[in-house]
């Protein structure tokens, strides 16, 4: 079964020896994925959605989309942040309704960073 590494340039993909996503038959598997300026300078809310649009870039290059994402893994700084997180996965997910999990951690790299997504998704058109 063929391969598809899927990269978007970012130096920190060489320095730490991976991929933004992964393709491998029907599966897809996007890396834990931050926003990045100008929205990386907003809220959780304007985080998640610049997050999410990275995502979204990633799946297509993959040959997926939103509609094909099965699970989410979502990282946050602040508990305090859940529900600007929830209304921009809503927004993305709502139809969808993935299986996810929200993990309250340390830090995030970049350090300006309130929440990272990380997605798998199957195409199974």
């Amino acid at each position: 079964m063929p391969r598809q590494n899927i990269s978007f340039g970012y130096a920190f993909e060489d320095t730490y020896g991976y991929a933004r996503a992964v393709r491998v038959g029907d599966q897809v598997f996007v890396s834990g994925t931050t926003a990045r300026p100008p929205e990386l300078g907003g809220d959780a809310y304007v985080q998640a959605k610049g997050a999410l649009a990275i995502i979204a870039d990633a799946l297509a290059q993959a040959g997926a989309g939103m509609q094909h994402v099965v699970r989410t893994v979502v990282y946050a700084i602040d508990m305090a942040d859940t529900q600007q997180i929830a209304r921009a996965h809503s927004e993305a997910f709502d139809q969808v309704r993935p299986a996810s999990t929200l993990v309250q951690v340390a830090g995030l790299t970049p350090s300006a960073a309130r929440v990272e997504i990380e997605v798998t998704a199957i195409v199974c058109d």
